[in-house]
């Protein structure tokens, strides 16, 4: 792979083994550091995740006691309304919510994808050009294959799981 020259700008020169070698080692050093961010992320997001499904679990909770007040007409059909707000409003946010399962399994995919892109940079085997050129396509398909697999899931979901009303009085997190 040729480089830019510094010393004579517009001339390309072919790196050495050892000089290609550190570009390689950077390369994965980097991909190493994207992944890392990646997987904080989604740690961080999966903790806030598990605290809004507890909220929803109490709201719905409330729902319930709300629900079973015995008190007359027509305050009991106001209450009747309200929780079926709330049940209406707390169905709509959980299939809101489920984007964010469909995220972190995306983004474990890429991650997968970077920590292999890593491996085969960091293994320290030196490789043709085509030998490069295969790794990577195969890389290429495995992701694709995983892709394809993900979009089956995710119309999956959003045909059966997304359109379907909630139980009556239950929150359900997948």
């Amino acid at each position: 792979m040729p480089m830019q020259d510094e010393r004579a700008p517009g001339r390309r020169v072919s790196p050495s083994g050892e000089d290609l070698r550190a570009v390689i080692d950077e390369f994965g050093r980097l991909l190493a550091i994207f992944g890392s961010q990646l997987a904080d992320s989604l740690q961080e997001a999966d903790r806030e995740y598990v605290v809004v499904g507890d909220a929803f679990h109490e709201i719905a909770a409330a729902k319930t006691a709300i629900a079973a007040v015995d008190c007359p007409q027509p305050q009991k059909a106001q209450l009747q309304h309200e929780t079926r707000r709330i049940e209406d409003s707390l169905h709509a946010a959980i299939v809101a919510l489920q984007y964010h399962d469909r995220l972190a399994q995306r983004l474990g995919h890429i991650r997968t994808g970077l920590d292999h892109l890593k491996t085969l940079l960091r293994d320290g085997k030196d490789r043709s050009n085509a030998e490069w050129l295969q790794l990577l396509q195969n890389v290429e398909r495995a992701h694709h294959v995983e892709q394809q697999r993900l979009i089956g899931i995710d119309s999956g979901a959003d045909s059966a799981g997304a359109s379907a009303p909630a139980a009556k009085g239950t929150v359900e997190l997948f």
